[in-house]
């Protein structure tokens, strides 16, 4: 016959058989107990185990203890012999081993993304990714960080300094200068300015092609970045007192500017060495100075707490010969504090 007691809970009478124990919490477990523990399964010696962590065997047979005492729990049969797993110290150990695992890989992924090894890079661009400085950049962070995802981002000047400013990307390279506003920015390199014409124009007979030479074509551009800029510099080369060239602006991506070329019009390019199409030939194209670059900023937001962000950075700092006053988010907060 079973025996109850009676406890009263909440104002209910609750009975419960007599020896009965309420399976109460274990407190938490230090890693470093799970650690003692699997060391001396898998040496199966206190002595060995302690050798492993450098500390003394009734120190580490001690913390054993101590762990089979908050567990309620024998783990290890001892003997002169050693030790070794008791059947529920076997499935503990099991156990143990899976979270150790994840507790190692926890902190190796950790360590990695505080050095921007793992995690995302949100960046914004203008233009193409399929040659130029940008895709040289960025072939040489994959090839240095692969375990990074970048996110890209492609819109107009405008668009991408407003991502910037509402932390949708991280970094932004745009062509032209930005307001300070708009975080941090450098200007680090130009995209080589060049012309598309028909493959028989004369204008290919030319040993080097200067903006003179181009005085009585028609210019197409695009609507959207870097169109507007490249109208910029067409007009600050040709126009004069009684000078003023014809720009046209079409809401095409760059490589549909080959259907505008023609005999009298040529397609305004920047960092584009080649340009898919048939009958179409790509030539830089010079001014006093030598060759006309488009200018390209890239900007980012001070603070940031991305590492990945950080990492790409210092990338563009060495191939640039620059210091980057780049600063962590926390950085900022204190500085903002001494201020």
């Amino acid at each position: 016959m079973q025996r109850f007691s009676r406890n009263s809970e909440a104002g209910v009478v609750v009975h419960r058989p007599i020896g009965w124990r309420s399976p109460g919490k274990v407190s938490m477990i230090e890693a470093h107990l799970l650690r003692y523990a699997l060391a001396a399964a898998e040496s199966g010696s206190f002595s060995r185990a302690a050798d492993q962590f450098r500390v003394k065997q009734s120190t580490l047979s001690k913390r054993i203890r101590y762990l089979e005492q908050r567990l309620g729990v024998s783990l290890f049969t001892r003997s002169t012999q050693g030790v070794s797993p008791t059947p529920n110290g076997a499935r503990f150990l099991e156990r143990a081993r899976s979270i150790i695992s994840e507790l190692d890989l926890l902190a190796t992924e950790s360590f990695a993304a505080t050095r921007g090894e793992i995690g995302s890079l949100r960046i914004g661009f203008s233009g193409s990714l399929s040659c130029g400085e940008l895709r040289l950049l960025l072939d040489e962070f994959r090839r240095e960080v692969p375990d990074v995802e970048i996110d890209a981002l492609e819109g107009d000047r405008q668009h991408l300094l407003d991502a910037l400013d509402r932390a949708r990307i991280d970094v932004a390279i745009v062509p032209g200068d930005a307001p300070e506003s708009h975080g941090q920015s450098l200007s680090l390199w130009g995209e080589p300015v060049s012309v598309a014409v028909p493959i028989a124009h004369p204008l290919l007979d030319l040993d080097r092609l200067y903006w003179t030479d181009l005085r009585t074509m028609t210019f197409v551009v695009t609507s959207a970045d870097p169109g507007p800029q490249l109208a910029a510099i067409i007009a600050s080369r040709l126009s004069g007192p009684s000078l003023r060239p014809r720009i046209i602006r079409q809401a095409v991506s760059r490589e549909s500017l080959q259907s505008f070329v023609g005999p009298s019009t040529v397609a305004v390019l920047a960092g584009m060495h080649r340009f898919a199409g048939e009958g179409i030939v790509v030539r830089a194209i010079h001014d006093a100075f030598g060759q006309t670059h488009l200018e390209q900023s890239i900007h980012w937001r001070d603070p940031n707490d991305n590492p990945a962000a950080h990492r790409f950075l210092a990338l563009v700092a060495r191939r640039h010969g620059r210091a980057w006053p780049l600063r962590s988010a926390q950085e900022g907060r204190h500085a903002r504090g001494r201020a």
